[in-house]
C-alpha cells in the first residue's frame, strides 16, 4: 500500500513503524485499543483517537500457510505464513501479519512472536513477525 493509496487513518501506524515501534489506535474516551484504524472508536464511538506504542511481543492466535499467490508479486515468496497475532499489552487487538525467518514446522498457536521492521520496495515501512525462542528469549 503506497502512502498515496492508503487511508489517512493508517498514518500513525506507519510513522511509528518507521521508527521501529509497533503502535495501535487508542481511544482517549474509553481507554481501549483497536485494530483496524478508523476515525471513531469501534467500542464507544468517540472520535478522540491517538496512537499508543506497545512492546510488540505477541502470541500466535491462528495461522495458515499460503501455497497459491493471490498477487503476482508474491509468487516468488511461496509458500508463506499468514498469522493472526494477539498482544498482552493491547487487549482486543488482533493483527494479521506474515511470519518470517521461521520454519513452518516450528509455528504453532500460542508461540511467542516479535515484530520485524523493514522497508518495502516502495520505501514503505512494513511490520512482519518472527518466532521468539522461549527458552532464551531470542528469535528462532
Amino acid at each position: 500500500m503506497s502512502a498515496q493509496a492508503r487511508s489517512p487513518e493508517f498514518d500513525g501506524f506507519f510513522e511509528h513503524a518507521q521508527h521501529g515501534r509497533l503502535a495501535f489506535p487508542w481511544c482517549k474516551a474509553c481507554g481501549r485499543m483497536h485494530w483496524y484504524p478508523m476515525p471513531i472508536c469501534p467500542h464507544c464511538q468517540a472520535g478522540d483517537i491517538s496512537w499508543q506504542a506497545v512492546a510488540g511481543r505477541g502470541e500466535i492466535f491462528s495461522f495458515t500457510q499460503v501455497h497459491h499467490a493471490f498477487d503476482k508479486s508474491r509468487r516468488e515468496q511461496l509458500p508463506y505464513v499468514v498469522a493472526l497475532v494477539v498482544f498482552e499489552d493491547a487487549p482486543g487487538v488482533q493483527f494479521i501479519t506474515n511470519i518470517v525467518d521461521s520454519m513452518f514446522c516450528d509455528i504453532a498457536i500460542g508461540r511467542a512472536v516479535e515484530p520485524v521492521f523493514a522497508t518495502s520496495v516502495a520505501d514503505q515501512p512494513t511490520v512482519l513477525f518472527r518466532l521468539v525462542d522461549s527458552s532464551r528469549g531470542a528469535s528462532t
